[in-house]
């Protein structure tokens, strides 16, 4: 399972118990998200397809507490292959939930006042939320063979509600303007997104799904652990180069310096510095200080001393 099934999996278990106004909401963000209206030998009725059964068998659950009779069919198989499913709710559910209602004439016709269709108290709003993402909800985030293991995908953070009615996506924006998501149209879809992973990791706290923010956690020190020792490493790496050319430098001024005839009349303490970096052309500069018994900051004055005069004309 992908780390986006595994959270609706997580949720889908922390709500099966819904009772009262919260399984309503559920039901409602789920019919509203992804349900379509057709016209049955019954009459109209909702139906929502998903080739998640256990969502849809928890909607149907809701559906028949609120008198309302549904039926689960496997329809043609998906686009890859897996199995999918369609659950149709007869009856008036769409004016049990506030998603149509009667015009004068006794005519159907959709709510629009999307104020009124989000809920206000905050346990319903939960499952409201709940109910839109695992009805259209993903989430991804970089994960690897293991927490801590190298990110080959090059997957990024991020979490995104889509919804076919723009309008009820701005609404659910606006409803929900604690959770800071981005608006966005893409291929005739509306899009609500986030990308930041300390604020994915507060929405799955949101939605129930603690296991899933926990899995997410893990990622994100995983992947501060892996950027600090990079950056600790080509840290190391650039100063491994520094010394190197500083090396290769010191022993081109003392050649130069012996070809010039001019290095047995150094002073005493230039031809020490020089004799200890020729008898130790790998060491760095704390070891070639510690051997000529002065301070790291001594033995470089003295090396860059005999640099210098290599570079004076003779």
């Amino acid at each position: 399972m992908t780390f986006s099934q595994n959270v609706k999996s997580e949720i889908l278990k922390s709500t099966k118990n819904l009772r009262g106004c919260c399984a309503e909401s559920f039901l409602t963000a789920v019919v509203k998200s992804v349900g379509s209206l057709d016209l049955t030998f019954k009459g109209f009725a909702f139906s929502v397809q998903s080739d998640n059964h256990n969502l849809l068998s928890q909607c149907k659950k809701i559906a028949e507490k609120c008198g309302v009779p549904s039926e689960i069919q496997s329809d043609n198989s998906g686009i890859k292959g897996q199995a999918v499913y369609s659950c149709t709710f007869y009856g008036n559910l769409g004016e049990k939930l506030g998603l149509t209602k009667r015009d004068a004439d006794g005519a159907m016709e959709f709510c629009d006042d999307y104020n009124a269709l989000l809920p206000s108290k905050e346990c319903c709003k939960r499952a409201f939320m709940q109910g839109l993402f695992v009805s259209g909800g993903s989430v991804v985030i970089p994960t690897a063979d293991s927490d801590f293991g190298e990110n080959t995908s090059k997957s990024k953070y991020h979490l995104e509600l889509r919804f076919s009615d723009f309008a009820f996506a701005k609404a659910v924006q606006n409803a929900y303007s604690e959770r800071e998501f981005k608006y966005v149209v893409r291929k005739n879809c509306a899009v609500l997104y986030v990308k930041d992973s300390e604020k994915i990791a507060d929405f799955l706290v949101y939605l129930n799904a603690m296991s899933a923010k926990l899995k997410l956690e893990n990622v994100i020190i995983g992947r501060s652990l892996r950027n600090a020792a990079n950056r600790q490493s080509n840290c190391i790496a650039a100063n491994i180069d520094k010394s190197v050319l500083a090396c290769e430098r010191q022993l081109a001024a003392i050649e130069t310096l012996k070809k010039q005839g001019r290095y047995d009349s150094l002073p005493q303490n230039l031809l020490d510095a020089a004799i200890v970096r020729e008898q130790n052309p790998e060491a760095n500069l704390e070891e070639i200080a510690a051997k000529l018994g002065v301070s790291k900051s001594g033995a470089n004055h003295r090396l860059n001393k005999i640099i210098s005069l290599a570079d004076l004309p003779r």
